[in-house]
């Protein structure tokens, strides 16, 4: 028993610090609008949840705090993130809704991987 807990914790420590990075961003009220938000593109690791990346993003953007909908998307590179923006800019343009891009404050400009305090 007490090597089957040793291996279990092994493995749980190696496999937290071997989370590759990924990007993502969140759209708001994505479904009726009126006005849609779409937050930029942020650097995070595998390890962040849907549930901890939504705070996140609450925390970072208040126009997502009234939101309705709201959905975390993940990308493999910042490439692939950014034309997710773009297009789903062009989508709900074409639904005649608002789209807002949001954007970083000024002082968060350098974008910096989210740490899981």
């Amino acid at each position: 028993m007490k090597t089957l807990l040793t291996t279990l914790l092994l493995l749980f420590t190696a496999t937290s610090f071997s989370q590759n990075t990924i990007w993502s961003h969140a759209i708001g009220n994505w479904r009726n609008g009126p006005v849609v938000y779409i937050t930029p593109l942020i650097e995070t690791t595998e390890q962040f949840t849907t549930p901890m990346l939504l705070e996140h993003y609450q925390e970072e953007f208040p126009e997502l705090k009234g939101a309705t909908d709201i959905d975390v998307l993940r990308f493999g590179t910042p490439e692939e993130g950014n034309e997710s923006r773009r297009t789903l800019q062009a989508k709900y343009g074409m639904r005649k809704l608002e789209v807002v891009m949001l954007e970083l404050p000024k002082e968060r400009q350098i974008e910096e991987p989210i740490k899981k305090e």
